[in-house]
């Protein structure tokens, strides 16, 4: 077995003694018999105790070689990686600030944030808290969120334990990574980076180079630490950007169970990176890993390699936890939106109903009305009372009542009294708007599509019309706006068009399957396609809308009732 020797070099004021001979050095070898797993043996009698001059005597005349990897040329990159995600996380869930300001103040953050991850300023901590320091340095990064934004408490809390395991995982995967890849090309019997990959040599400078005569630093390329170091920049990256992207929801504060179910995975991962650091200086040494795998190449293979994966599984964890908490925020929303939408088509089905029977109780006073002039005129007429004669008073008060009644009769006829009072009602609005609408919508009396729902499509989309017609005009007082609505039977097919005028802006959610609206309130609004597609989807149908320049296009399919169980 091999042995791990501790020695040092010792510098002593006087010429060999007794003492130090004695106390030169000693030598662990493993045992696996003894309690400790290995017993102490005394150092070679040949080493030599240096004085400080002596030493510096003897190396000054020495030529010495030192050999660096390429990766230790961008130690900066690793540090640089973590403080862009940290700021660009930030950005996503604490939207501040715009414009100059802005990238001014991210260049900033991003400058604090890298001496804090570059610079190893935990190790002039006193060995009772060193390893205390992702905790000090998640209360740090708390502290400079907290001066740069002062929005939800909660989030920042999320932001900085998070990211700090994220962060301390990445760097195991790193260093760990790497170590598994080196032990993988011994198994394989690869020659050393030294003699694969040479890259270049130069001399040092005199003053680096003493205690020697002269310093000849050779650069190779390490392509396990090379490899491993873009690994973990791209994992860190991809993290964020899962984690990036559902910072935009409008929530001011998470809540406190919630963020107790997203802190659990992060704390682990925090633990964890905790205790691959306090491993890492025996896991390095080949002696000790050999002794603790019984010198088994296959064991040794599979600690190197179970150290990164288990990182991965930690970063895993995470990701799936706020996975799970999206989803869980989306369906809670949906619910919300699904009570609220059956809400509102309950009403606005009662409220149909009684304007029906308004509209129907109104055409028959209407019609009851004019026969009653009628009798009026002609008991008038048989007295010889002329009500004809213009000028005279009596004419221009039948004349006013013809007016009013009149009045009572809409315009727009579509062959049902629901949807006569939908498109009237919307006309009305749009003429008092100064929007021009024109109509060529027939009910489809024998595709046995009920009314109300055709009345809830037509509702849902002319609101959103003239809402958009509005915003147009608000900006563009002088721009003409219009609303068309068009409907035609194809075979089994109903066919509903609806055309406006809109300032060209169309916000899609990112699944684009209804767009988003402009309210804040976005829980009770942004509703209306939702109730579209709800109604089309009845029938079989579909609802699609585009939008080209500053006209908005919504077509909406029924498919004919005896060809659709459902609707029934």
């Amino acid at each position: 077995m091999n042995a791990l020797l501790i020695k040092s070099v010792i510098f002593s004021e006087e010429p060999d003694t007794l003492e130090t001979a004695e106390n030169s050095g000693a030598v662990l070898v493993p045992d696996p018999d003894s309690e400790n797993g290995y017993r102490v043996e005394e150092a070679p009698s040949t080493w030599k105790t240096l004085t400080e001059e002596e030493y510096v005597a003897e190396s000054s005349s020495e030529n010495a070689i030192e050999n660096m990897g390429l990766s230790s040329k961008f130690p900066f990159l690793f540090a640089l990686t973590a403080s862009i995600c940290l700021v660009y996380l930030l950005n996503r869930f604490l939207k501040s600030g715009a414009g100059r300001i802005k990238w001014l103040g991210n260049i900033l953050l991003t400058a604090v944030f890298f001496a804090l991850f570059q610079h190893h300023w935990w190790i002039r901590l006193p060995r009772s808290v060193y390893y205390l320091f992702p905790v000090l340095e998640v209360v740090l990064l708390l502290a400079v969120i907290s001066l740069v934004s002062r929005k939800s408490f909660s989030k920042k809390i999320y932001i900085a334990v998070t990211f700090q395991a994220v962060f301390g995982l990445c760097e195991v995967l790193r260093s760990y990574g790497e170590l598994f890849l080196e032990r993988l090309g011994d198994c394989l019997g690869l020659a050393s980076n030294v003699e694969l990959f040479p890259l270049y040599s130069y001399m040092a400078d005199p003053a680096d180079a003493y205690p020697y005569a002269s310093l000849n630093i050779r650069i190779y390329f390490d392509w396990e630490a090379c490899l491993m170091l873009v690994l973990s920049c791209a994992v860190m990256i991809l993290s964020v950007r899962k984690l990036a992207r559902g910072g935009h929801r409008n929530m001011e504060e998470i809540p406190r169970s919630e963020l107790y179910f997203l802190l659990t995975p992060a704390f682990a991962g925090i633990v964890y990176s905790v205790f691959t650091e306090v491993a890492r200086l025996l896991l390095k040494n080949p002696v000790f890993v050999n002794w603790a795998t019984w010198d088994s190449p296959a064991q040794s293979m599979t600690l190197y390699f179970m150290i990164p994966f288990l990182a991965a599984a930690f970063l895993m964890c995470i990701l799936y936890a706020y996975i799970i908490y999206q989803k869980l925020i989306t369906y809670m929303e949906e619910k919300q939106r699904a009570v609220i939408l059956e809400n509102q088509v309950e009403q606005m089905q009662g409220h149909i109903r009684e304007i029906e029977r308004l509209y129907t109780g109104i055409r028959s006073m209407r019609h009851d009305m004019q026969n009653y002039l009628f009798d009026i005129k002609s008991l008038l007429a048989a007295r010889g009372i002329d009500v004809e004669e213009k000028g005279s008073e009596l004419a221009g008060y039948f004349s006013g009542i013809g007016t009013s009644l009149d009045a009572l009769n809409y315009s727009i006829h579509t062959g049902h009294p629901v949807t006569d009072v939908v498109l009237n009602g919307k006309a009305g609005r749009a003429k008092e708007r100064g929007i021009r609408f024109n109509s060529e919508f027939r009910f489809p009396a024998d595709y046995g599509i009920d009314a109300f729902d055709l009345s809830i499509i037509l509702n849902n989309s002319l609101d959103n019309a003239l809402e958009a017609c509005e915003i147009l005009l608000r900006q563009k007082p002088e721009a003409g706006t219009y609303i068309e609505v068009k409907s035609c039977c194809k075979g089994n097919m109903f066919l509903l068009e609806v055309e406006n005028s809109c300032d060209g802006v169309l916000l899609e959610a990112e699944s684009a399957a209804a767009p988003l609206t402009r309210k804040k309130d976005t829980a009770r609004h942004g509703l209306g396609f939702q109730n579209i597609l709800r109604c089309s989807e009845k029938y079989f149908g579909s609802a699609k809308y585009s939008c080209s320049g500053q006209m908005f296009h919504l077509t909406v399919m029924l498919q004919k009732a005896e060809n659709n169980p459902a609707a029934g």
